[in-house]
């Protein structure tokens, strides 16, 4: 292994037609090239977007950039907290709630390239490294290959080719159509007002109705709110969503419906060319529901994805909530398998299965706080 005059590394990977040639951190120009060539990218793959992650988290941008024998490049979004020795170092494509990596190549990674990468971060030894690619590139991807813990994930994605006239007349029923007029109803009897863009007014209204429903949930956990509200600060800081804001004005939209002033229910939306991704979501249930405020909000997100260009409209896990689910059947969304792919030393991966255990045990009783 190099290191470059501008700091960056410089290694070989062996493959089968010839030594790869791998490069860290990722040169801003190859990074922009591949993304542009790729049509499954998302939002989440800017380095914009990893820009922010390194910002208001403190990881450390460890991307990886890939040349093949046969000239193809291969991009590795992924940050890292290095660790001294470097065994202890943890990486990730991309951290918790900052949504999904992968890897990105002209026309979509090939399986045989999926390979490649794994093995050099396998053979990296770092204590855990963590990778989530996207919907539309979870079938080139393998089911379970060695050296790694494959965790199972289900994302439900609507269609969007056609527009809103194939979405009203193909993809939604009945029953569907009708709730979605009844709430176009309710929110203009209401004078219920929705405002999309990327300002700061509009962040601060999205972080309010966050720190509402953390209160809310507080009391259905019998939880101290102080105590609640102080951990979803650290979750999701302010700082995150005025990062976001400001780096991408052009691919996050917030979307704030209100009656007389006051906010009821905001989302984030992203986009990026082909994908539209619901991100995040909350509302003043009490208020917000009655009016139909989320599914006026969902409307109008997905008209603009549609306005957009855009061909699928991502909505994210359900976290097995069934109720979630099959409301995002309901609207016309079809589940999608995907692998979370954990690349772990034994025995941190036997410690985490007994976490895991534990958590689930503590979040089924009653009156505790579980996981979002």
């Amino acid at each position: 292994m190099t290191t470059g005059q501008s700091g960056s590394r410089v290694w070989e990977v062996p493959a089968g037609d010839g030594p790869v040639r791998a490069v860290s951190p990722i040169p801003r120009e190859a990074w922009s090239r591949v993304l542009a060539a790729d049509p499954g990218a998302m939002a989440f793959n800017l380095p914009e977007w990893v820009d922010c992650v390194c910002a208001v988290s403190g990881w450390h941008d460890a991307g990886r950039l890939y040349r093949t024998g046969e000239g193809r490049e291969l991009v590795l979004p992924m940050v890292c907290r290095p660790a001294r020795p470097h065994p202890l170092t943890v990486r990730a494509s991309l951290p918790p709630g900052w949504g999904t990596g992968g890897i990105l190549a002209p026309g979509g990674v090939r399986p045989d390239e999926v390979d490649l990468v794994l093995e050099d971060l396998v053979a990296d030894h770092a204590l855990r490294t963590s990778l989530r690619p996207s919907f539309r590139a979870a079938h080139d991807w393998p089911a379970s290959p060695p050296g790694v813990v494959p965790v199972p994930r289900t994302v439900h994605v609507l269609d969007l080719d056609g527009g809103m006239d194939a979405i009203w007349s193909q993809r939604w029923s009945k029953n569907t159509r009708g709730n979605m007029r009844n709430a176009e109803r309710r929110a203009e009897r209401a004078g219920m007002t929705v405002v999309s863009g990327s300002s700061p007014e509009l962040v601060e209204s999205f972080y309010d109705l966050y720190l509402r429903w953390l209160d809310r949930r507080a009391r259905e956990r019998n939880l101290p709110p102080a105590l609640v509200r102080a951990r979803g600060k650290r979750a999701e800081p302010l700082a995150k969503f005025h990062a976001i804001a400001a780096a991408l004005p052009g691919a996050c939209r917030i979307f704030v419906a209100g009656v007389r002033g006051r906010p009821l229910a905001a989302v984030i939306v992203l986009l990026h060319r082909e994908v539209c991704v619901y991100w995040r979501g909350f509302s003043d249930v009490e208020v917000a529901g009655p009016l139909r405020a989320n599914q006026i909000l969902l409307l109008r997100s997905i008209e603009q994805a549609c306005e957009a260009g855009c061909r699928y409209y991502e909505m994210g896990e359900s976290g097995g909530v069934a109720s979630l689910e099959q409301f995002k059947t309901r609207v016309g969304a079809e589940p999608h398998r995907l692998t979370e792919y954990r690349l772990e030393r034994t025995l941190l991966t036997r410690l985490r299965g007994r976490m895991d255990h534990l958590r689930a045990a503590v979040d089924h009783r009653p009156g505790t706080a579980g996981g979002r």
